[in-house]
């Protein structure tokens, strides 16, 4: 009788810890996405909402996204319905947090072209490729011992292992823009699978920072290549012929085609 009081008040403490937990959780959770997010991309990364069950380790994420590189269109080049995140809940006390299991479901990409030379994931990843290296170039700098404080401040100083990741169910809007002249199409998204996230920094866990770096640039790399072979990227040849349509028309109607020559 005496064990099974003992067992009820733990569960009855736990509960109450969950409870009290939940919401400075929350905000660790949406300040370390923001920051480090926004940190490795250069755009703003944020999250909407947030769901932990502190007995089973599982973290539910909700209305992920990252906003579009300055001068295109859209607000975002990518949002996420959902994220499942299931935790190793003895690792939250080591210097490595295990995470066993992500899955990433229904993520809307879109790939926008701004010029025939410019397009939105080919600046995030570059965004991605050289703000990784600066975070590691300063990291590197850093000393190695860190005070405990500061550590533990929104996650600082921990590491990162990821033993599975999918991703499922995506879409990317493929869309060209000339000169005000838009031509649109859609693709799927082809499902996504990673294995042992940060296990090739020495089994120790990687950053933070360089953790979704390799995530992000997984789904955008393959969002990339998917909009490249799926010729959807020749969108800019539509746009170009709809404006050049236009201006042959205005070119008709003025008379200005064979003034200038045009119909030579």
């Amino acid at each position: 009788m005496k064990k099974l009081m003992i067992v009820l008040l733990i569960l009855a403490a736990a509960g109450v810890a969950a409870y009290f937990m939940t919401p400075s959780m929350e905000d660790i959770v949406k300040t370390v996405v923001h920051k480090y997010g926004s940190q490795v991309t250069g755009t703003e990364v944020n999250l909407g909402g947030f769901r932990l069950d502190i007995f089973n380790g599982e973290v539910e994420v909700k209305k992920l996204t990252v906003a579009n590189p300055q001068n295109y269109s859209q607000p975002n080049i990518m949002s996420v319905g959902r994220v499942a995140v299931k935790v190793n809940l003895k690792s939250l006390l080591d210097k490595t947090i295990v995470i066993e299991n992500v899955e990433v479901e229904k993520p809307e990409i879109t790939y926008e072209l701004l010029s025939v030379t410019q397009n939105n994931l080919s600046q995030l990843l570059e965004n991605i490729k050289k703000n990784t290296a600066k975070a590691d170039k300063k990291a590197a700098a850093e000393p190695a011992e860190k005070d405990a404080k500061e550590e533990s401040k929104a996650g600082e100083g921990k590491k990162v292992v990821i033993n599975r990741l999918k991703v499922a169910g995506g879409s990317i809007n493929v869309a060209a823009s000339l000169a005000g002249h838009a031509a649109s199409a859609s693709v799927p998204l082809p499902e996504i699978k990673m294995q042992d996230i940060g296990k090739e920094k020495n089994n120790n866990g990687a950053s933070i920072a360089d953790t979704l770096s390799a995530v992000l640039q997984k789904i955008f790399n393959t969002a990339y290549d998917t909009v490249l072979s799926s010729k959807l990227a020749d969108l800019k040849g539509a746009a170009e012929d709809s404006l050049n349509s236009v201006v042959d028309s205005v070119k008709e109607k003025s008379g200005l085609k064979d003034w200038f020559g045009f119909g030579k």
